[in-house]
């Protein structure tokens, strides 16, 4: 993405590279360290970044504008777009370690591949998980986070659990316990002026 006077790209592995879009020299890189011995279902895999800039921060200051990204190790990550350094109010140092609520079978079974979406100081992230391998599966739940604190904020389950809900909606198999996926790997889009958020969903 161009933001600000930066072109800022992602590596498959989640180094952030932050070029001049002038020359293509580059400015900064951060590197999250992500584990490189796990077996990511999707492969390693970064699709993009998103940029913010606080509106009441002043220009010059730690994090106003900033870079998010998700990790293939389930992480969500904010630096600085000035310099790519972590910024130390976001999560725990930068980050928020983004919780799948299933007991993994292994490491890289759960995966955020995709950019966020920032939708005003709401940062919202999907998943990507290793499809068709069991009904037993992460749940497909959407997560939405404070884009200054990392703090939660709210999680949508795209397939109605609930016996009650399933039925009022005319879901298939009401009443049985629905297991399994629907999860949100792709770019979402987001319509800022009217607060409404897309999901593309998956298996």
């Amino acid at each position: 993405i161009l933001a600000e006077d930066r072109l800022v790209l992602c590596t498959p592995y989640n180094v952030i590279i932050a070029l001049d879009p002038g020359t293509g020299a580059e400015i900064w890189r951060h590197d999250p360290k992500i584990d490189l011995a796990q077996r990511p279902g999707n492969k390693f895999t970064c699709r993009g970044v998103a940029y913010w800039r606080n509106p009441v921060a002043a220009e010059d200051a730690q994090c106003a504008a900033r870079i998010l990204t998700g990790t293939n190790d389930h992480r969500l990550v904010a630096i600085d777009l000035k310099d790519g350094a972590p910024c130390a109010a976001f999560g725990d140092k930068g980050e928020v370690k983004v919780d799948p609520q299933f007991e993994l079978q292994w490491p890289g079974e759960f995966q955020i591949t995709s950019a966020p979406v920032i939708l005003g100081d709401t940062v919202v992230v999907g998943s990507a998980i290793s499809d068709n391998v069991s009904v037993e599966a992460p749940r497909g739940a959407v997560r939405a986070f404070d884009v200054r604190t990392g703090a939660a904020k709210w999680s949508f389950d795209p397939i109605p659990r609930e016996a009650a809900a399933a039925a009022a909606l005319g879901w298939k198999g009401a009443g049985v316990p629905i297991e399994g996926h629907a999860n949100v790997w792709a770019p979402m889009s987001a319509d800022p002026a009217r607060g409404l958020l897309f999901l593309p969903t998956s298996s």
